[in-house]
């Protein structure tokens, strides 16, 4: 073989090598941004699953016993109803900057995500389109959030004027709680959604 056609042939192999790394660079990034987005669709339908029942449990509660009853099922059927959602891989729970039950404290990157939504929802973005998602290829993690507002109903237990007798209440079971001084249409926190999707194998045996 002739030093030209060998060098013809590594040629066309290089450019053949190289235009797979190109062809298999977007085709990667396409099934992450199909796969993200099928998670936030699935996500988006917990999400409001999960925010209609509690919000249910919790006004049939206040209804029949008051909002002392309210405060109990916050401590005792919400995380419940979070773990019935918590199911197929995903991970739900709620969070604040200001929290009410301190197991519900944020993590580090948690707490930026909800001072982004905060920004948003002061500068006049509607509620409904506060949220967040990331996949990572590489780890296969994926988390959503989804901003929770202050509406009418949650100053009696979170806004500036709570009762004395209500008060007691919630300092008789959350002893921690930061969770007041709310006002109308501020943030009063987030759904915070975790899953592991399955990650390609590293080709260890």
């Amino acid at each position: 073989m002739t030093e030209t056609k060998r060098s013809t042939i590594q040629t066309a192999i290089y450019a053949c090598a190289i235009s797979l790394i190109v062809f298999a660079g977007p085709v990667h990034a396409n099934d992450a941004i199909a796969q993200k987005a099928q998670l936030d669709m699935q996500a988006k339908k917990i999400t409001n699953a999960f925010a209609t029942e509690l919000k249910t449990t919790l006004m049939a509660a206040v209804a029949k016993g008051g909002l002392s009853a309210g405060v109990e099922v916050c401590q005792e059927q919400a995380p419940e109803i979070a773990k019935k959602y918590s199911s197929h891989g995903w991970q739900i729970s709620r969070t604040s900057l200001k929290t009410r039950n301190s197991q519900n404290t944020p993590n580090i990157d948690e707490i930026a995500i909800l001072q982004d939504f905060a920004k948003r929802l002061a500068s006049g973005e509607p509620a409904k389109t506060v949220s967040y998602s990331n996949l990572n290829p590489q780890s296969g993690e994926y988390q959503f959030m989804k901003a929770i507002p202050t509406g009418q109903v949650c100053l009696a237990c979170h806004g500036e004027n709570i009762s004395d007798d209500l008060q007691a209440k919630i300092k008789a079971h959350y002893p921690k709680d930061t969770a007041t001084g709310f006002k109308l249409g501020e943030l009063r926190g987030a759904f915070s959604f975790k899953y592991k999707t399955a990650t390609q194998s590293s080709g260890k045996n």
